[in-house]
């Protein structure tokens, strides 16, 4: 039965241990469901950290196109991956809003890059180690090489 099924299917990949999720299709409920399939089951082979949801290619969105999107997000939330919508339109947040829709315990970003920023990881709890360990001993070099080397260059500067 599965070879029979025409329902597009969304694009995913897997870039810095996140699957980034760029919708481009019309959704209706064969893509959904097939987009739930593939989103878990990359999800558990790839070992991933978080989801990026990027639905900027969506003009137009209904409540229960929403609420299947939000679900599967729950879904991979509930794996343990961090999940971030990217760049929802204006008209569609506004339809949202004005059905409605639960949006309260979502996180989103504007774009791809200032989500990818939201998964960056806080320096903030290193640099307090390497100044403490500056004032007894030269240890400091080494803590802050893998500070730098983990954190891309994509994600400096924005």
């Amino acid at each position: 039965m599965a070879a029979g099924v025409n329902a597009a299917r969304i694009p995913m990949q897997v870039s810095r241990g996140c699957i980034v999720v760029s919708i481009q299709v019309d959704l209706s409920e064969a893509v959904l469901a097939q987009f739930r399939t593939d989103l878990l089951e990359l999800l558990q082979r790839s070992g991933a950290e978080a989801v990026i949801l990027d639905v900027s290619g969506i003009a137009i969105m209904d409540l229960q196109e929403f609420q299947a999107l939000r679900d599967t997000m729950s879904m991979a939330a509930l794996m343990g991956a961090r999940t971030i919508f990217s760049g929802f339109q204006a008209g569609v947040v506004s339809s949202l809003v004005e059905l409605e829709a639960p949006i309260s315990d979502i996180q989103a970003a504007l774009n791809l890059d200032t989500a990818f920023e939201l998964l960056a990881p806080e320096p903030d709890a290193e640099d307090d180690t390497p100044e403490d360990g500056d004032a007894e001993d030269g240890d400091s070099a080494e803590p802050e090489a893998p500070a730098e080397v983990a954190v891309p260059e994509a994600w400096r500067g924005h």
